[in-house]
């Protein structure tokens, strides 16, 4: 299986509900001022577990935050077969993060960057 170079982004935002519809409010963050991890995986699952993990680290920072996660290929990376399908399935639980119980200043939060010294290694993502 091909390693491929991701980078994960956290942008603060929130899921609402209103009439029996669900929408997503995200925040920009201009200047580079989201959580960022720049990882190597192997195939999807290696994305699942890297946000997954990412987001854990993104959360212990900024203890009740709401966000959610943005997967993107490194410069010169290809998609792994089925990126597509599996990230409009939901499949790498990026919106997990998002939470409805929080009111609107949850879009304009900053949020901490996590120490990369408790990230995990590729290899364990890999896994």
């Amino acid at each position: 299986m091909a390693t491929t170079s991701i980078i994960l982004f956290a942008y603060p935002g929130r899921r609402v509900r209103e009439h029996g519809c669900t929408s997503t409010q995200l925040g920009l963050c201009i200047g580079g001022g989201a959580p960022q991890r720049r990882l190597a995986v192997e195939g999807l699952g290696g994305i699942t577990s890297a946000v997954s993990e990412f987001g854990r680290h993104v959360l212990a920072a900024n203890p009740g935050a709401s966000f959610d996660i943005s997967v993107s290929m490194a410069k010169g990376q290809r998609k792994p077969r089925g990126f597509d399908d599996a990230e409009k399935a939901g499949t790498f639980a990026h919106h997990a993060f998002l939470r409805e119980d929080v009111g609107e200043d949850a879009t304009s939060r900053k949020l901490v960057n996590p120490s990369t010294s408790g990230a995990a290694t590729p290899a364990a993502l890999a896994a």
